[in-house]
């Protein structure tokens, strides 16, 4: 098959480059037109066969095809490629430029990004927790292991040594269901029992907070009721209570290491209840400090419990964090009453700021005091452990339902009194406050 010569004429079928290619920059001027193209050469075979025949058909269909389709020449394509992607490659320089300057911007940012991420917050459990957050409270844990003069701790001497004829006077006082007077031998055996069975933490807590570390009965109406004002100790159990409005988080005395939330919820925490004030009182007392549930303020004793003794570090931690936020709760209300009455720190006002706490791990028990490090400033605190002991030891066991009696005495006659008395002298510090509701004639401490 021979295919037709095609001449230099500006038809469809010219072969040849055109007059606007020969005007171009860079061409050389010579009309370069191909000639006839060569004869093609159709394979021969001996004998045809069906597959030779439809091979020369497909070949023919290809050809005229293609029959009118102008050849390319190499260096005007290249010529043309250069000039077409001369403008691109300017801008794409220039947007090289501008995406270096956006990857360094990106950059920056992500960095930015990175600084402002915030580290995991510290855990009880690191092996650095006090030094990277009790230290940098100012929160020291003094382990003298010396049991200490408890009467004088609770600021009882006054009262019969006896544990027995102290809470007969305690009764008098308040007539309340937590008042403990257990079959000692049968909580020692029940100890030595969890113990040889290798009870569990939650077996051990449940037995404590049933016999032990009880509750009094809810009366949701009586907060309603006329002449209802009494003092109650509230058991709450494992209640959350973050930073929030009269319930500050201790400020920084040293550098912090590691970030921390405050994020705490104590096993079990003794709080006063809010019906030591009188009714028409109750709704305004979380504007001088913190209430809980409508009916609790001021907690003076917080328990942890533990499976054993290789936990005990992490109750150390737990404890020292929630006495500390409440003892430093307790001292801001205890400032604010003294700067708003004028009146000035004395050794009662100092003595009455202390908060206690319980680590169990198994049967055995320590008690810890917390107290502010220096007056007027706070600049920390120190919680020292007083008194321990073992209930699986019946004169240990015995200690710590005296224990149990002597704070709860502390905390509703010498804290939740003063408590109370500096709510009340903020209020009486304003001119125009409403004192129907304040007795001058209670005998509260002051």
């Amino acid at each position: 098959m021979v295919f037709s010569g095609l001449s230099d004429t500006n038809d469809n079928n010219a072969r040849c480059v055109s007059n606007a290619t020969l005007k171009a920059p860079g061409y050389n001027g010579t009309r370069r037109c191909k000639g006839q193209l060569s004869q093609s050469k159709q394979p021969s075979y001996t004998r045809p066969t069906a597959s030779s025949s439809a091979r020369t058909r497909a070949s023919k269909s290809t050809s005229s095809l293609y029959s009118g389709v102008a050849a390319t020449d190499p260096e005007h394509t290249a010529w043309l490629w250069e000039t077409v992607t001369s403008p691109f490659d300017h801008t794409a320089s220039s947007r090289g430029k501008r995406t270096g300057a956006s990857s360094a911007t990106t950059s920056v940012a992500s960095a930015s990004s990175d600084d402002s991420r915030q580290e995991p917050a510290a855990k009880f459990t690191d092996d650095d927790f006090a030094e990277s957050v009790l230290e940098a409270h100012g929160i020291a844990i003094r382990e003298n292991g010396v049991n200490q003069d408890l009467q004088k701790s609770f600021n009882i001497l006054n009262l019969p040594s006896e544990p027995k004829e102290r809470l007969d006077i305690y009764k008098k006082l308040f007539a309340l269901d937590v008042w403990l007077e257990p079959d000692i031998l049968r909580v020692r055996r029940e100890y030595k029992s969890m113990q040889v069975y290798r009870s569990n933490e939650a077996e051990y807590a449940a037995y404590a907070l049933c016999n032990i570390f009880r509750d009094e009965p809810l009366y949701p109406w009586l907060p309603q009721e006329e002449g209802d004002t009494c003092w109650l100790p509230v058991r709450m159990l494992q209640v959350v209570c973050k930073p929030q409005t009269k319930w500050h988080a201790p400020p920084l005395v040293n550098p912090l290491k590691k970030r921390y939330e405050w994020d705490i919820s104590p096993d079990c925490a003794y709080y006063v209840s809010l019906q030591a004030f009188d009714p028409n009182l109750r709704p305004n007392i979380h504007r001088h400090t913190l209430v809980l549930q409508k009916r609790t303020f001021c907690p003076y004793l917080t328990i942890e419990f533990k499976k054993d003794e290789d936990s005990l570090a992490v109750a150390r931690h737990q404890v020292a964090v929630a006495s500390t936020i409440a003892l430093y709760n307790r001292y801001r209300l205890k400032r604010e009453a003294l700067e708003m009455s004028g009146d000035e720190w004395s050794e009662q006002h100092r003595s009455q700021l202390r908060h206690y706490s319980i680590t169990f791990t198994a049967s055995s028990w320590i008690l810890w005091c917390t107290m502010p490090k220096t007056f007027p400033n706070w600049t920390g605190c120190n919680m020292f452990d007083i008194f321990s002991g073992d209930c699986c030891i019946l004169p240990s066991a015995q200690k710590l339902v005296s224990v149990i009696n002597d704070i709860h005495y502390w905390g509703l006659e010498i804290h939740g009194k003063s408590c109370k008395a500096d709510i009340y002298a903020k209020i009486r510090s304003d001119p125009d406050a409403d004192l129907n509701d304040i007795s001058i004639l209670e005998d509260d401490s002051k």
